[in-house]
This record gives C-alpha cells, sequence and structure tokens, in this order.
C-alpha cells in the first residue's frame, strides 16, 4: 500500500514539472513560485507527498491546470473553456474607480469567490480520498 502512495507522490510532483515545462516556466522559478524546496523534487523526497493544501494553492495559482489531470492523470493537462477560469480571468482585470457607486462588481466578485471556494473543497475532498 505504501508503495502505491509514494507511486501516487512522485507522479504528482512530475506531473507538475511537466506542467512547467509546457508553460515554458523555469523549474527554478517554479519551486519559487509555488513556495516548495527544489530538493522535495529529487532523491527520495520525490517519494514524499505535497499536503492538500498545497496542492490546492497550487490549483488556484494555475487554474488553467487540470485537476483531474494533476491528481488522476485522467483527460488534458489544460483546462479549456472552463466557465470558472474565465470568471477568475474577468475578476484579475483592473475595476475602473466607480466613485463611490457599486455597478455589480462586487456581487460579480462575490460570486466568483463562492464559486472558487466550492472548488476549493471538491478538490479537498478528491485529495482526502486519494491519501487515504
Amino acid at each position: 500500500m505504501q508503495e502505491k502512495i509514494n507511486k501516487k507522490n512522485d507522479a504528482i510532483k512530475c506531473r507538475l514539472l511537466q506542467f512547467a515545462e509546457h508553460q515554458g516556466i523555469p523549474k527554478m522559478d517554479f519551486y519559487k513560485k509555488i513556495s516548495v524546496p527544489q530538493s522535495n523534487f529529487g532523491g527520495e523526497s520525490l517519494k514524499s507527498s505535497l499536503s492538500s493544501a498545497k496542492i490546492a494553492e497550487i490549483l488556484f495559482m494555475f487554474p488553467e491546470l487540470s485537476a483531474d489531470w494533476l491528481l488522476l492523470e485522467k483527460g488534458e493537462m489544460l483546462r479549456k473553456n472552463n466557465p470558472k477560469n474565465t470568471a477568475l480571468a474577468t475578476a484579475m482585470q483592473p475595476m475602473p474607480c466607480s466613485g463611490g457607486t457599486d455597478d455589480g462588481t462586487s456581487a460579480a466578485l462575490l460570486k466568483i469567490m463562492a464559486s472558487q471556494q466550492d472548488t476549493i473543497l471538491t478538490l479537498s475532498q478528491t485529495i482526502a480520498r486519494l491519501t487515504k
């Protein structure tokens, strides 16, 4: 059983490195961005698991990264035409000054945040099931 878990852990880490390479992110920059030391991706440390919080953080940092691909190696590496990604990209655009009036932006941001919270909860539950 432990060997099976170790294979899952290093497979996830290997897929993270594949993703970084695909995105053109140098490994050292990627390690820094996700706040994980380089040593975690080599030797015996490759078999250690990343916490579910760290995986959720990485998926939040890179909304284009498919959780199904990262965790289960199912589907495509990148999520395509995902409404949550589109909503997140829209939310990250600079907001114009409204002079104190609410033009509906606050409601839209709250809706996006609720959607993200649902996604994080679902991913955390998936990670918990996979690490049992």
